[in-house]
């Protein structure tokens, strides 16, 4: 899906009843799943997670967002359940409008964990030819651009910006200002294969073991290639290819876009 910055009146409708009211409506029944597992547990509980699921609903109504509700709460399920003993930060790189970055921001601050995101706040950088996919549109350089300040009044309104720090940049650029931080949980939406690369040659020494690492898009080839390449991981970290659940097909119905690599 290519999102249009531009929209008249009954396209601005139909994007609302597509791709935000008819997926939460379609997500409802992860959602009660997602409260129910709260049963019991003392450090969440159903309540606070109702409170939480409500709120990720809520945010996918008023912020358009490039991912089905299903697929953040899968993140939203690992972040609140990491243990308390494992020492890290979030990190998510590719934000759009802050949809993601809000709801997640709400998860960091149960789990006492500050968010930090990373964004070149220019859209997407020139695509190479490895991510052109069959039968796909293919990405365009500054696809699915916001500004910096649209996406902070969107989390200030409704997430929680104490816990959100963002890096603004080219990843390139930026993500070595995360060097020698503990990280505990990553969320990759960028897209291309080339910033996927980029983000694991400089994120990965600092994930910490059994930490997983979120991937959009697995749909798309050149998304999870980077994951398939034993030379690569050879060189650059003298280790095997990490296991990667979901390439090419996802997590499942309302999960069909995402995927996981586990730092081993």
């Amino acid at each position: 899906m290519r999102v249009c910055d531009q929209r008249n009146l009954i396209q601005e409708i139909l994007f609302f009843v597509r791709w935000q009211l008819w997926l939460v409506l379609l997500s409802l029944p992860y959602h009660v799943a997602f409260c129910a597992r709260g049963l019991g547990d003392r450090r969440t509980g159903f309540w606070k997670r109702a409170h939480l699921a409500g709120q990720v609903l809520w945010i996918h109504l008023r912020i358009p967002c490039i991912h089905a509700p299903g697929e953040l709460l899968a993140i939203i399920e690992e972040v609140v359940t990491l243990p308390a003993s494992m020492p890290g930060v979030i990190v998510e790189c590719g934000c759009y409008q802050g949809g993601s970055t809000a709801k997640l921001s709400l998860a960091a601050r149960i789990a006492n964990r500050q968010l930090i995101v990373c964004d070149s706040f220019q859209g997407l950088p020139q695509p190479g030819m490895s991510d052109r996919v069959d039968e796909k549109e293919a990405f365009q350089s500054g696809d699915f651009a916001s500004r910096l300040e649209e996406v902070e009044r969107n989390v200030r309104r409704h997430g929680n910006p104490d816990v959100v720090r963002y890096v603004l940049g080219w990843y390139q650029e930026t993500l070595d200002q995360l060097s020698g931080i503990d990280i505990a949980c990553v969320f990759l939406d960028v897209d291309l294969e080339e910033s996927i690369t980029v983000c694991l040659h400089k994120l990965w020494k600092s994930i910490s073991p059994g930490c997983k690492v979120f991937v959009h898009d697995v749909d798309r080839p050149p998304v999870v290639r980077p994951f398939q390449d034993q030379e690569w991981w050879s060189s650059h970290f003298n280790s095997p290819i990490p296991p990667f659940v979901g390439s090419g097909h996802g997590l499942g119905w309302q999960k069909r876009l995402l995927g996981y690599s586990i730092k081993p």
